[in-house]
């Protein structure tokens, strides 16, 4: 599925809603012990963004197609952190977790990321 740029910014405008980046800033150390992370800090930004579903897609960072995985638009001027593979998106009290990200540019301006997220 593709739109233009100016169809991804009527999206969020529309059906926009306050979303959560999360970015780990400190990666921790883990234990082998408990299986954990222990000492990992993360910063939260707000956004406006825009959640959609695609039926069939293909991943490029997964060895297998997915079905039924959802695309989260951000667009750039709603956030001050671009997104990063392995960054969360909050939804509430739902978690998300970005697999892959597309940045749209144009005339070397950044319009919008979008990003691939699975549960």
């Amino acid at each position: 599925m593709s739109f233009r740029a100016y169809d991804l910014a009527k999206l969020v405008d529309d059906f926009g809603e306050t979303l959560t980046l999360r970015k780990r800033t400190t990666a921790g150390t883990y234990n082998p012990a408990t299986g954990s992370i222990a000492n990992m800090a993360t910063t939260d930004y707000s956004f406006v963004g825009y959640f959609y579903n695609y039926n069939v897609g293909f991943i490029p960072t997964l060895d297998q197609v997915e079905r039924g995985n959802r695309k989260c638009l951000i667009p750039a001027p709603n956030i001050s952190a671009a997104p990063e593979i392995d960054d969360q998106i909050l939804r509430g009290s739902e978690k998300v977790n970005i697999v892959h990200v597309v940045t749209a540019y144009s005339n070397g301006v950044v319009l919008h990321h979008i990003c691939d997220v699975v549960s």
